[in-house]
């Protein structure tokens, strides 16, 4: 691994320079060339230091090599161990680029990478396969896709097993094969790997530094995720609970009254630790400006800045959005007059369309607590009248009334660099506190992903997400981040709810377990404003959530309980992901994961129970059982995660 630089060095790779790469050829040698002209660069001057090595001495690689002044050696296969042994510490990877051999265990040893435990966790050889795998393994895969009559064909970058076309899967991308010839799909690969390959190698010899903002369930789900990518060099965590502040190195960031103040201390703090990349994952910091801070530092941010976080800031300013670029949604009144007439005008309003009252919501954000569904209009008229009067402080001073919408609700998460939109499946969560949503509306008690959806629907999904991206682009949101369409799929089409800036809790829990691109790498293409060229990849599994919660939530949880049992999640095979948690020094009772301390209660959500499999259902009994054996004074949880509702009856 990579090691820390000190305080004393800057943001550059100067200081831990220069990198070396071996790679390994057979035949023609393009990709080598392709590698090789990328770190020729002005911008990897003295930074990267290339060698190849060939098994076949009549190789055209080795005349490329001499063209580009790079040393190279004809090694026979054979000897290839005795070689390579005494020099396995020189290089920082190996990558093959058409080195038709496959390498022996002991060979491949000589490039383990192992954590702090000694476990082995991956090697230091890569390879690009012309095809995208599991399909075609072997030789000639671009024939064989093509004698297949293959729809679409691609590119596999993989880590190196001693099985052929077998190892963990870094990326693929794809292209379309129906209706070429086989030259031209030949020239369509080619193109595709010299321009990805490259850019792998880069990131995985320049790992990233990054810093994960946020103390939730969904903050830990990211960082668990994040931990997996080949391209982390080290994980910070700002702000993290104490359930999971073991994954990362923590970086103080002690709250003043002015959070700008606050915000611009710990980018600079930041700056010095040769952070990479910001992930943001609640919504204050949206509002209060944190990206633009770090962007006008020179860090890169996932999370829009302070002018779109707007679009969950204030429900007003979605609506105006909404209205302005075609995007449908519900008939609205905005109020910030508290006056019984004016109330009861507004609400007369929606009486005169409707026999169903309105939706109140707080303008500003309240934590997904700010939306109440009355049953009738004399209780519309009660809550509208304590909105206005500060149920949710400055948040409902200005409230939206919105006509009531029936349907299928689901949550669309979706990335955006700028230009590209890209989406995750369909989620749904259960907001209500209690079984039959019944209850008062809270953050979040349970989600599953994907939601089934008609043929029908899933078009409209599309053109829905086509509608967001113009208007996106028409208003030039020129943000890096993530947008939550909260949607409500009627017989008339696609509506908007509601947005949010950020990674839902608790659909992330589930879509991550969904997702099997590595997220860094779409962090990565998302801040540099290339989401285009990578394709998100998704398992076929079902995946669930069951939040459990402390008694009072979401008004006043209580705090405090120890909480036992939670080696059961190990039993059932789930995850758990924790959210208001706080440790205490008690050795009398259960510690968690070797922890000297004992977990406790700390907050409403205190956390998710996860897993995922084929069909779902086994999945989702697993995680009851668990949620059963868990155990803290005062726990509650929706029974009905998975149920289907918000058909009109």
């Amino acid at each position: 691994m990579q090691k820390q630089p000190s305080k004393a060095q800057n943001a550059t790779h100067t200081k831990i320079l220069p990198k070396k790469i071996l790679i390994f050829a057979s035949e023609n040698g393009s990709n080598f060339e392709a590698i090789a002209k990328h770190f020729q660069q002005k911008a990897f001057k003295d930074k990267v230091n290339i060698e190849l090595l060939t098994d076949n001495k009549n190789a055209y690689a080795i005349q490329r090599a001499k063209r580009l002044n790079i040393p190279y050696f004809y090694v026979p296969f054979e000897n290839l161990y005795d070689f390579l042994k005494p020099r396995a510490r020189q290089y920082d990877l190996y990558v093959l680029a058409g080195y038709m051999r496959i390498l022996p265990e002991k060979i491949l040893n000589l490039g383990a990478v192992f954590d702090k435990t000694g476990k082995k966790i991956q090697n230091k050889f890569i390879n690009i396969h012309p095809s995208l795998l599991p399909d075609f393994k072997g030789k000639n895969a671009i024939q064989q896709a093509f004698k297949a009559n293959a729809e679409k064909t691609g590119i596999t970058i993989h880590f190196v097993e001693k099985k052929v076309d077998s190892g963990k899967i870094i990326t693929q991308k794809s292209t379309a094969a129906a209706g070429k010839t086989l030259a031209e799909l030949e020239k369509s690969i080619h193109e595709i790997e010299h321009r990805i390959y490259p850019e792998i190698i880069e990131n995985l010899l320049f790992k990233k530094n990054v810093l994960l903002f946020g103390g939730g369930a969904r903050e830990h789900a990211l960082a668990q995720k994040l931990l997996k990518s080949p391209f982390l060099d080290t994980l910070y965590l700002a702000n993290p609970n104490d359930g999971f502040k073991r994954l990362g190195k923590t970086v103080k960031f002690p709250r003043t009254s002015n959070p700008a103040a606050d915000y611009d201390t710990l980018a600079k703090n930041a700056r010095a630790l040769n952070i990479d990349l910001l992930v943001i994952g609640p919504e204050n910091p949206l509002f209060e400006g944190i990206s633009d801070i770090f962007q006008n530092e020179g860090i890169k941010v996932i999370g829009a800045n302070k002018k779109w976080a707007a679009l969950e800031g204030s429900k007003s300013f979605a609506k105006i959005f909404m209205t302005k670029n075609g995007i449908k949604t519900a008939d609205y009144k905005i109020l910030t007059d508290c006056t019984p007439e004016k109330i009861k005008e507004t609400l007369d309003y929606f009486k005169a369309k409707s026999q169903t009252p309105p939706v109140i919501k707080a303008d500003g954000a309240a934590l997904g607590k700010g939306v109440y569904l009355p049953e009738t209009f004399e209780e519309a008229e009660f809550e509208t009248d304590k909105f206005l009067k500060g149920e949710f402080g400055e948040a409902s001073k200005k409230v939206v009334l919105e006509e009531r919408l029936f349907g299928k609700e689901v949550s669309l998460l979706s990335f955006w660099d700028g230009k590209t939109l890209v989406s995750f499946p369909p989620a749904q969560d259960y907001k209500r506190l209690l079984d039959n949503n019944k209850g008062k509306n809270t953050g979040g008690m349970g989600s599953f992903a994907p939601v089934k959806i008609s043929v029908t629907e899933q078009k409209r999904l599309e053109e829905y997400q086509n509608a967001l991206k113009t208007a996106l682009l028409k208003e030039n949101a020129d943000f890096k981040g993530i947008i939550y369409s909260g949607l409500m799929l009627t017989k008339n089409g696609v509506y908007v709810l509601e947005y949010n800036m950020r990674f839902g809790d608790p659909e992330t829990q589930v879509l991550l377990e969904l997702l099997d691109t590595d997220l860094l790498y779409i962090f990565l293409k998302t801040a540099d404003k290339k989401l285009n060229e990578i394709e998100l990849k998704f398992n076929k599994k079902k995946a669930y959530c069951v939040v459990l919660a402390s008694e009072g939530y979401p008004d006043s949880p209580k705090k405090g309980a120890v909480i036992k049992n939670l080696e059961a999640a190990e039993k059932y095979g789930c995850k758990i992901y924790f959210a208001g948690v706080k440790s205490v020094k008690n050795p009398a009772v259960q510690t968690y994961s070797n922890d000297t301390a004992a977990l406790t209660v700390n907050g409403g959500r205190v956390l998710s129970i996860v897993k995922s499999a084929y069909g779902g259902k086994s999945a989702l009994d697993s995680i009851y059982k668990t949620a059963a054996k868990i155990e803290f004074e005062g726990k509650i949880y929706r029974k009905d995660i998975g149920k289907i509702y918000g058909k009109k009856p």
